[in-house]
């Protein structure tokens, strides 16, 4: 009897600690104003270069994207900023980093973005941070996607906040989303 009592003490235990080992690496979803509250910078600007490289001790790779701003939302920053996160191709060697976001040269982004290390920046809620910027063909007038699959995963909007009008399209005003995101509307 004790032997079994111990074998379902143990067998708790271990469910337990695998529990909280999986939950450490869960990544919460960020409603629109949970972004703009976590960020000290809120950006729009183009991706005008994207390097990946090791760390000093050749144990990473770590990419680093420079931003051309061209408006700022929230915060101070410099007409180009750095954004860093993990992950990326040195040489011959790929290091992969589940969820880690992909730049292109003159893609144009919506960032909500936390200070890191040397002055760069890392996006918020890892990849949730990162929003594709579309352009109407003949208006240019800039919109926010709601459903974002290729940056991350869906940005949701928190019960009692207001629901964004969309263009018809499940497009938001760029407008609209910073003003929701940064609890001014």
């Amino acid at each position: 009897m004790k032997r079994t009592i111990s074998l379902c003490v143990s067998v708790f235990l271990a469910l337990a600690i695998v529990s909280v080992a999986l939950h450490a690496t869960q990544l919460m979803r960020m409603t629109a104003r949970d972004l703009g509250a976590e960020s000290s910078l809120v950006v729009r600007g183009s991706v005008s270069e994207v390097r990946s490289d090791w760390n000093a001790t050749h144990t990473k790779i770590f990419t680093e994207t420079t931003i051309k701003v061209a408006e700022t939302f929230k915060g101070s920053g410099a007409p180009l900023i750095r954004v860093v996160q993990i992950g990326g191709v040195a040489g011959t060697v790929r290091m992969t980093a589940h969820g880690a976001l992909q730049w292109r040269p003159g893609e144009e982004v919506l960032l909500f973005l936390e200070l890191g290390r040397g002055g760069a920046y890392r996006v918020t809620g890892f990849s949730q941070g990162k929003l594709a910027v579309e352009r109407d063909p003949v208006t240019g007038e800039a919109f926010i996607a709601q459903s974002q699959t290729e940056t991350g995963p869906v940005i949701r909007i928190a019960a009692g906040e207001a629901v964004p009008k969309t263009s018809g399209s499940g497009r938001v005003p760029l407008r609209t989303f910073v003003n929701q995101a940064l609890g001014l509307q």
